[in-house]
């Protein structure tokens, strides 16, 4: 159900006030003629077809503006069906998408600031509609929404002062100007309020105007004032609807059980005039139902069930007076069809936040059940019911335990319906034949995602693959087992260079097309790209192409190398080699092949060859450089690394080794300019982060070596040494328990590696 305003604007979009609203659009309609506003779902529809009709002529701009207009009302479609529904989250993100997706989008805006503030995220609300208003100043819409959500948010005076300048912009606009003397009467200003309701009556002088003014003194409590504005009402025509139901209602205010005899005359002249009124059914039902008169109350009651949001109210009623006449099967089944219908309106089980009066009401269902199923002698059923109806009490003893125990405490207690007539009745709606909403929103998202894929593809052939990603995983996102969707969302990632994010898709795609040997190769290059090395070389192996084709035949053997497996990979590099000679890369790779082994010699000799044949390769000087730190020739070793830094600036390994080799040669200050600039690229490698944390313990800077210490082993918690270097920096700073606990992992690391 929506959120109704601090001005209590309810009464205008019930059923209940039906007449009345059509009063307020005649009263907008005098100052200008509003335009109509089209259908939005054929809106939705007429943008699909015109978008394929375009894409099948090869008008390929054309298709793309009207499929993203399909995709606009399609998802404010979407927003409106989950607004509708309660789904407030849900309505939020369709609006998002909404924005994201065309250029003009200021309806979506206006939609997306009035859920955000139903979820009282007022100021998220306020932002997005002062924009609007900045933009356009004469946006009415969004002014009076900014009004109603800053009334909400408890900033009433502001409210206030936006009505006022809506006012003063168009002195024409009754509408607005009768929302104005509402906020005044919320704020007793009563004197303001009573010189523009004045005014209402004398512009639109019918007995409709003096019900919706009665209405608005009623909902404030100025009971007197209320009753002469219906009085009026009723004096200028006596057949007007509504007036005597308010009048009822007034009085039950004001006066509360004592005027109760006197409220029920009032509601049974309501029907009268207006037999079907459901709110007066359910009241006159309601009051009948108070003085055990039965028989009389059913018919009302059974009027008002049709009703949706009164539903679960009338029935509740309805199913006591059956039971007073001792129909106990139909009680059963009404006490049943109205428990249905309160927890399909505020949820169940113990999961479900409920209001005080909800857990109210949902125990007493429970207990008017068991009662009438134990009456018929089904104590088992009974029992279960009597369950639920306590598990309901306990919930709600920090709120209404003390009305749950009178209610509870006798079996034949009647509510206290004074209090219930005094609530605000609910907005009805008419119970009706309409589309379903899962249905409709089904077939919405369905032409959605067909919109979706056709744009990638148009993307992708003006070969903007990272575009059509983007759309392709849009569509993945609203139906994740469509055909191709997988496979196309995985082929633009792949182009894209996405690489991580496209082995999910991939994988996905191969399992629909299992054997597809240029699938399993994109598949088997995307883990690669994504340095998931062992799944690279797990699935490079099996590829029948790989011998033939070099490019996968490298690629397997540097999947090896850096999946600890270079003794395999020196086979793989000697085939390609023995084919490819003048390959540098290849030398450099099969020479880290035998440096992981121990065999320098080997290495040099592979290395020098490759920069014979390329001498700004990648990796050649890099790997000399780790080979003479290893061999602890410092001083080769910082010239060969700064050699690979000067071609390839930003080798992040090459980095972090130089870095060691100058810690090492004693030179920290070097050393701590380099890390940064290192963690600056990969802010999350944990060894950079443990030797820059190790120079700044060794300088004395606790705090800051603190820091990258911790960030160390919070990304790398099973490095042996960072659990070391951080038990001596907690220990430096006399934080004596933190440390043992550091030199304790510390220990069981280096037991478990040993």
């Amino acid at each position: 159900m929506r959120r109704q305003s601090s001005w209590d604007r309810r009464g205008l979009g019930s059923l209940a006030a039906i007449a009345l609203w059509s009063l307020v659009v005649s009263l907008t309609a005098t100052a200008q003629q509003a335009p109509q506003t089209e259908d939005p779902l054929e809106a939705f529809r007429r943008a699909m077809v015109e978008a394929e009709e375009s894409l099948q002529l090869g008008e390929t701009q054309v298709a793309e503006s009207r499929y993203r207009t399909a995709l606009f009302e399609g998802w404010v479609m979407l927003g409106s069906l989950a607004e509708a529904s309660g789904d407030l989250p849900a309505a939020r993100s369709a609006y998002e998408e909404a924005i994201t997706s065309a250029v003009e989008v200021r309806r979506a805006r206006i939609a997306l600031a009035g859920v955000l503030a139903q979820m009282e995220e007022y100021a998220e609300a306020e932002a997005v509609l002062r924009l609007l208003i900045a933009e356009d100043k004469n946006d009415f819409r969004a002014r009076r929404l900014l009004s109603d959500t800053l009334a909400d948010a408890g900033r009433s005076e502001e409210s206030i002062q936006e009505l006022e300048q809506l006012v003063s912009m168009n002195p024409d606009d009754l509408e607005t100007t009768y929302f104005l003397s509402t906020a005044y009467l919320a704020e007793q200003r009563t004197e303001e309020a009573d010189f523009l309701l004045e005014g209402l009556a004398e512009a639109i002088p019918t007995p409709q105007t003096h019900v919706l003014i009665g209405r608005a003194y009623r909902d404030h409590n100025y009971h007197e004032r209320a009753r002469q504005a219906l009085t009026t009402a009723i004096e200028m025509d006596p057949k007007v609807q509504r007036a005597r139901f308010y009048r009822g209602t007034v009085d039950l205010r004001d006066q509360g059980q004592a005027a109760l005899e006197a409220a029920r005359e009032w509601f049974g002249e309501e029907l009268r005039v207006n037999p079907d009124d459901p709110m007066t059914n359910l009241y006159l039902g309601m009051a009948l139902v108070d003085e055990r008169r039965h028989a009389e109350a059913i018919p009302h009651l059974e009027t008002a069930s049709r009703f949706e949001t009164i539903r679960a109210d009338a029935l509740q009623f309805l199913g006591k007076s059956l039971l007073g006449e001792n129909r106990l099967e139909e009680a059963i089944v009404t006490f049943r069809r109205g428990l249905e219908a309160l927890e399909a309106e505020v949820g169940s089980g113990p999961e479900a936040t409920l209001t005080e009066l909800e857990a109210r009401q949902m125990s007493q269902f429970h207990y008017q059940l068991a009662q009438t199923l134990r009456k018929t002698g089904d104590r088992e059923t009974a029992a279960v019911h009597f369950d639920a109806a306590k598990e309901y009490q306990v919930r709600q003893k920090e709120t209404a335990k003390e009305l749950l125990d009178r209610y509870l405490a006798t079996e034949d207690e009647e509510d206290d319906l004074a209090a219930e007539l005094r609530g605000e009745e609910t907005p009805p709606e008419p119970l009706r034949e309409m589309p379903r909403t899962s249905e409709m929103g089904h077939s919405i998202e369905s032409a959605l995602v067909r919109a979706y894929l056709n744009l990638g593809v148009l993307q992708a052939r003006t070969e903007k693959p990272g575009f059509a990603a983007d759309l392709f995983q849009q569509a993945a996102d609203l139906d994740p087992e469509l055909a191709q969707v997988q496979y196309s969302l995985g082929v633009a990632r792949f182009n894209a260079g996405q690489f991580e994010q496209a082995v999910g898709p991939l994988g996905r795609a191969l399992e629909e097309r299992q054997g597809d040997a240029q699938l399993e190769q994109m598949l088997a290059l995307a883990w690669f790209n994504a340095d998931e090395y062992e799944k690279a070389a797990e699935m490079l192996a099996d590829l029948p192409a790989r011998r033939s084709t070099p490019g996968l035949q490298y690629a397997f053997g540097v999947a090896l190398v850096r999946s600890g497996r270079a003794a395999e990979a020196e086979g793989v590099f000697r085939e390609l080699l023995a084919r490819n000679a003048d390959w540098p890369e290849l030398n450099v790779l099969l020479a880290q092949a035998h440096a992981s082994q121990g065999d320098f010699d080997t290495a040099v000799e592979l290395l020098e060859r490759a920069l014979a044949l390329d001498p700004r390769v990648a990796e050649a000087h890099g790997t000399l450089g780790e080979i003479h730190m290893r061999k602890g020739e410092l001083e080769e070793a910082e010239e060969e690394l700064r050699s690979e830094l000067r071609a390839n600036p930003e080798n992040t390994r090459t980095m972090y080794t130089l870095a060691t080799v100058l810690d090492m040669a004693q030179k920290p200050a070097e050393a701590m300019t380099l890390l940064k600039t290192l963690l600056d690229l990969e802010p999350k490698l944990g060894k950079g982060r443990y030797l820059l944390g190790k120079i700044l313990l060794a300088q004395g800077s606790l705090d800051d070596a603190l820091e990258q210490l911790q960030a160390a082993v919070g990304l790398e918690p099973e490095d042996a040494n960072a659990h070391y270097q951080l038990g001596q920096a907690y220990q430096k700073l006399g934080r004596r328990d933190e440390a043992r606990t550091e030199f304790d992992t510390f220990r069981r690391l280096k037991n478990e590696r040993r």
